[in-house]
């Protein structure tokens, strides 16, 4: 009788895994899933792959039962259902709500450190406030990472953000020559691992860079009647290029109310409750490369 393959390898070589592109995401997905699988054997003595796949849902009512967080579940759940090939809507979940969010918001104990301060690396803080990227995507930057997009604006480039996605940070025309000066042209890491080294909120200059973003955006919409049908075209012909769904008209047209708690932290906060679609689409696909309006608004506008 040959060896029994174990569990744990059977879920780490699986295809729904084994196709995950971004290392990062996949050894996180690996992770979540292994634990299930742990749950699995656990409670139900499985020891093959497809043996766990009827107890997903069973797995999702017991982290409800301990409270886990709804956003938790949903990371958790995601992993899974990638790895065994299920849709995750066929999966009883609870519902996540936004204005939960406690990520980059109010004060936290870390924000006392020291290496939590602006002045433990300064560059890198000016830098993020204008670009406004991931640590793990300001990590991999490089001196050539400076490049002009399919509409002409100067862009940092990511070549690999998250999930392994190539993107173009737009940046600012009144910005363009500042955030130059980061790059030299050469292969060498625009930061070192020292100026990475911190505690630094960089979610949150990231959040304020999407909200100024936002504003500019928003003003010369505002003002300037001709600029609506410029930035329309912007987007399209980014869309073309990076984004497989069709494109819907009807996101960039009219306003996007926030309504139940995401309207009442909004109000509570004194921001916005009314926000611009094209102005808020544009800043989706040209500043933090979500390409939804909802993550937008929930992560980013309400981020303070």
């Amino acid at each position: 009788m040959g060896r029994h393959i174990s569990l744990g390898y059977q879920i780490a070589t699986c295809g729904g895994l084994s196709e995950v592109e971004n290392r990062r995401t996949r050894e996180q997905y690996t992770k979540h899933a292994k634990e299930f699988g742990s749950f699995c054997k656990r409670e139900f003595g499985c020891r093959d792959f497809e043996d766990c796949r009827p107890f997903i849902q069973e797995y999702s009512k017991v982290l409800i039962d301990k409270q886990v967080s709804a956003s938790t579940i949903h990371t958790y759940l995601a992993a899974i259902c990638r790895a065994w090939q299920v849709p995750m809507h066929e999966i009883e979940k609870p519902r996540r709500i936004s204005a939960r969010n406690t990520r980059s918001r109010g004060v936290k104990r870390s924000d006392a450190r020291v290496d939590a301060r602006a002045s433990a690396s300064q560059p890198l803080v000016d830098f993020q406030k204008v670009v406004g990227i991931r640590r793990s995507e300001l990590r991999n930057l490089r001196g050539g990472s400076f490049k002009q997009d399919e509409s002409g604006y100067w862009c940092v480039e990511v070549l690999k953000g998250k999930g392994g996605k190539y993107q173009l940070q737009r940046i600012p025309e009144s910005q363009v020559a500042f955030i130059r000066a980061y790059f030299d042209g050469r292969h060498a890491y625009v930061f070192s691992k020292d100026e990475l080294n911190n505690k630094i909120d960089l979610h949150a200059l990231r959040a304020q860079a999407a909200r100024e973003r936002y504003h500019e955006y928003e003003h010369r919409l505002r003002t300037d009647p001709i600029y609506r049908h410029k930035l329309e075209s912007e987007i399209r012909a980014r869309w073309r290029l990076y984004n497989k769904r069709r494109f819907d008209p009807k996101d960039v047209i009219g306003e996007y109310r926030l309504r139940g708690p995401n309207r009442e932290l909004a109000l509570k906060k004194g921001l916005p409750v009314v926000y611009d679609r094209m102005a808020l689409m544009a800043v989706s696909i040209f500043h933090l490369s979500h390409w939804r309006l909802d993550v937008t608004v929930s992560n980013y506008m309400l981020a303070s």
